[in-house]
C-alpha cells in the first residue's frame, strides 16, 4: 500500500481520537503540559551555557504555545512548505541532508567568499521557526519514527493529509542512514537531547551556538535576476578549520532539528550588498543581507554525481563545498574555535 494511502486511513483513526489525544496523562489521571516554558528552556540555557547568547533561531520556539493545544494559525503556519505523495522508495531522496542543499543554486565554492566576488543569492526558506519545544522527559518518551507515526499523529489532530505528508517525510528522515562517509546526525526534539548531540559530537561542553541574521527572511532568498556582491566576509571559526554541528529546522509541529556534523568545516559571516541595475528588485529582497555559510572541508565522501563537481570541473575532495545557512538552522561550535 502506497504512504499517501497509507496516511489516510491513518488519519481517520487519528481525526477520531479528537484534539485531547496529545494529553499526557499525569499521577491519577490528570494531565500536564508536554511543552516547556520559556522559563524551562532559559533556565537549562543557563545551566549549560551561562553568559553565552541565545541565537535566534533557538529563541523562535519559545514563544510557542503554552499547555496542550496549539493555536489554530500557529498550526497553520507550521504546515505552510509543499509535500508530495510519498513511496516508501522516494523516501530516501526527498529528506535526506544531500538532497536539502545538493541544488545546484544552493552549493558555492569557498572562492566565493571573497570582498568584491559577486553571486546569484539562494538561501532556502526556514520551515517550522516558531513551533515549540517539547519537554525534555515528554520528548524522551516518544519514539520518533514512522513505526509510531499514528500515536505522534494524535497529539496534534485534527490535521490535513498534507501535514501527515510533511510528518511521514520528517520521521523518515530521521531513520535514514548515513549519506556522507562519517558524518554524525541525529534528530532532536527538545532543547536538551539538540545541546547534548552537540557536545557528543564535538567532544566538548564548551560552546557557542550561532544563527544566521534576522536580515535573511523567513521564506529565504532566491535572486536569479539580481546579483549581490560580497562587501565583507568574517570568519567564524579558525582558518585551519574546526569541527561544527548544523541543526537544520525540520518541517513538524513541534521543534525538531536534523543535526549533522560534516567535519571539519569553516564558518563565515558573510555581508551581501544588492546590486541595483535596471531590474526591479523582488518584494521582500533585503538591499543587504549577513548570513552564515558552511564550508566543508573535506568532500571525498560527498555524491560524486552532482552537477556542482560537474560545473567546477572538479571531484569530490578537489574542493570544498559551501551552502547559506537558513534563518531557522543552528550552528555549534567549540568555543575554542569561535
Amino acid at each position: 500500500m502506497g504512504v499517501a494511502l497509507f496516511l489516510v486511513s491513518l488519519l481517520v483513526a487519528v481525526v477520531e481520537g479528537g484534539r485531547d489525544a496529545g494529553l499526557v496523562t499525569g499521577a491519577k489521571g490528570t494531565t500536564v503540559p508536554y511543552y516547556a516554558s520559556p522559563s524551562e528552556l532559559n533556565a537549562y540555557w543557563q545551566s549549560v551555557l551561562p553568559n553565552r547568547p541565545i541565537p535566534s533561531a533557538i529563541l523562535d520556539h519559545f514563544s510557542g504555545p503554552s499547555g496542550n493545544e496549539m493555536k489554530v494559525k500557529e498550526k497553520g503556519h507550521y504546515w505552510s512548505v509543499n509535500s508530495d505523495g510519498l513511496t516508501e522508495g522516494d523516501a530516501k531522496i526527498y529528506h535526506n541532508w544531500a538532497h536539502r542543499i545538493a541544488s545546484e543554486k544552493l552549493l558555492y565554492p569557498e572562492t566565493v567568499f571573497t570582498t568584491g566576488s559577486k553571486i546569484n543569492l539562494y538561501i532556502d526558506r526556514a520551515v517550522a521557526l516558531h513551533s515549540a519545544y517539547l519537554r525534555h522527559d515528554i520528548a524522551d518518551s516518544i519514539p520518533m519514527s514512522t513505526k509510531n507515526f499514528t500515536d505522534i499523529a494524535a497529539m496534534f489532530a485534527p490535521m490535513s493529509l498534507s501535514m501527515a505528508r510533511d510528518m511521514w517525510s520528517t520521521l523518515s528522515s530521521c531513520e535514514h542512514p548515513r549519506e556522507v562517509a562519517g558524518e554524525q546526525k541525529a534528530c532532536t526534539t527538545s532543547l536538551e537531547s539538540m545541546h547534548g548531540f552537540s557536545v557528543s559530537a564535538l567532544g566538548t561542553s564548551e560552546l557557542r551556538a550561532f544563527s544566521t541574521s534576522l536580515d535573511v527572511p523567513e521564506e529565504g532568498i532566491s535572486s536569479p535576476s539580481q546579483r549581490y556582491e560580497v562587501a565583507a566576509v568574517r570568519a567564524i571559526t579558525a582558518k585551519a578549520a574546526a569541527n561544527t554541528v548544523t541543526c537544520h529546522s525540520m518541517s513538524f509541529p513541534i521543534a525538531l532539528f536534523y543535526c549533522h556534523a560534516v567535519n571539519p568545516t569553516r564558518i563565515y559571516e558573510v555581508t551581501l550588498q544588492r546590486e541595483d541595475s535596471d531590474v526591479v528588485p523582488k518584494p521582500r529582497t533585503p538591499a543587504m543581507v549577513r548570513a552564515l555559510a558552511v564550508c566543508h572541508v573535506n568532500t571525498s565522501g560527498f555524491d560524486p554525481t552532482l552537477r556542482y563537481w560537474v560545473k567546477l570541473g572538479l571531484k569530490p575532495g578537489e574542493a570544498s563545498v559551501c551552502h547559506f545557512l537558513t534563518r531557522g538552522d543552528v550552528l555549534w561550535a567549540p568555543a575554542s574555535a569561535a
